[in-house]
């Protein structure tokens, strides 16, 4: 925490814990919320209701929002303490910005938080014709409790059994074996590498291994690249982390770039490996 991220419409968006400077702004967004009393007779229609209701929430639970640098507050993830270790979670985003990836950014913070804290159970209950919803909490690890009602489902995770990735530094699962191109090498050569080799990105390195670019598939796709050297296609602003960077920005960094890997850099900006996606599946299937 905080956790910034882009949502499907390129808008940065940051997930923070709430705090006094926000409450009103949590207030306003419940308050603005059409229509009320849209989800279990919430938020609740009257407007001091409304009020004490948001009030409740901000005394009882532990709080995280998520901001948009223009509209404030568009987002609310909060736990709420039940009983034996479990706690109720509850995920809201403004009709305005919905179906935009907020909401699963949220609910995956809230998962993060609520393990950290020690709790051993996230249960919530949804209406059963909210589709959006019981796709975003499936995605992110919860399961359908065996009996349902017509008109609602309830659904759970057990975090006992969930270990994040915390602050396991990228160093831990890089691959450290990195396939790199020159900046004057044709482009060919970089296209017989791609051909042989299982990579989707080159880094391009100077004589003293310190990144200056990177070359994709999707850069030799044109016909007339072919026939240039990789500086005329790389490209130039290259995402990078240093090697003890922890696991979960690098995760935040693939959901905020869409990127396919990030090469690693030791304390001298030197090259030392290079993480993708893959890398970090790999480790969820070992460990969790």
């Amino acid at each position: 925490m905080p956790h910034a991220f882009l949502n499907k419409r390129n808008e940065p968006i940051l997930v923070a814990p709430l705090d006094e400077r926000h409450e009103d702004g949590l207030a306003r967004m419940y308050l603005a919320y059409e229509p009320r009393n849209s989800f279990w007779g919430l938020p609740p229609i009257q407007d001091d209701a409304c009020r004490q209701w948001v009030e409740g929430m901000i005394a009882d639970g532990v709080n995280l929002l998520a901001l948009s640098f223009d509209a404030g507050v568009v987002g609310h993830a909060g736990l709420f303490p039940m009983d034996e270790g479990a706690c109720e979670m509850l995920v809201v985003v403004s009709p305005r910005f919905q179906n935009q990836g907020i909401g699963t950014q949220l609910a995956r913070c809230a998962v993060q938080v609520s393990h950290e804290i020690g709790f051993c159970r996230i249960w919530l209950s949804i209406e059963a014709n909210n589709l959006r919803a019981r796709h975003v909490f499936r995605k992110c690890g919860f399961e359908y409790l065996a009996q349902q009602d017509p008109t609602g489902v309830e659904m759970a995770m057990e975090v006992c059994g969930y270990h994040g990735p915390s602050d396991l530094p990228v160093s831990e699962i890089m691959t450290r074996e990195v396939l790199t191109v020159y900046q004057e090498m044709p482009c060919r050569a970089a296209i017989k590498i791609f051909l042989s080799q299982p990579v989707g990105a080159l880094p391009v390195v100077d004589g003293h291994d310190k990144v200056i670019g990177i070359v994709s598939q999707t850069d030799l796709i044109l016909p007339a690249n072919a026939n240039k050297r990789v500086r005329d296609i790389m490209t130039r602003r290259v995402v990078t982390v240093e090697q003890r960077c922890p696991v979960t920005k690098v995760i935040g960094l693939f959901n905020a770039r869409r990127i396919r890997c990030i090469p690693v850099l030791d304390e001298r900006e030197k090259l030392v490996g290079v993480v993708g996606r893959k890398d970090i599946l790999a480790y969820y299937h070992e460990h969790l």
